[in-house]
């Protein structure tokens, strides 16, 4: 696994934990604390109107990988399943490389494959 697979799937797993979300509310509590014990600064202001966006749009980034790494892993199990088969469909092999046009097509196909056997 290359560094950025490996830091992306270590950020995920620890961003999901239980200790994350305590470190989050002990952040936030400490911050709003700062804020009404002193007196608001600009600076107490944007740390969080700054700080929380750049960090949201890191993790979804993040996120995003590690999501279309999983699907990716499920594709293939699945390709390996239908492989399996003594006649697989082609079409269903490949229909994650299909666009939306053609996977509506191949869908509208098997409803009628479908209804025709009386499922």
């Amino acid at each position: 696994m290359d560094r950025w697979n490996h830091t992306a799937h270590r950020i995920t797993h620890l961003s999901g934990s239980k200790h994350a979300f305590g470190i989050v509310v002990v952040v936030a509590i400490g911050w709003m604390v700062s804020g009404v014990a002193g007196e608001p600064t600009r600076t107490w202001e944007l740390a969080i109107t700054c700080g929380v966006p750049i960090l949201t749009l890191l993790m979804v980034i993040v996120l995003q990988h590690a999501q279309n790494r999983d699907t990716k892993a499920i594709q293939l199990k699945l390709d390996e399943l239908l492989l399996a088969l003594e006649e697989p469909d082609e079409q269903i092999i490949r229909a994650g490389d299909l666009g939306d046009e053609e996977l509506q097509d191949l869908h509208d196909d098997y409803a009628q494959r479908s209804h025709r056997a009386g499922r």
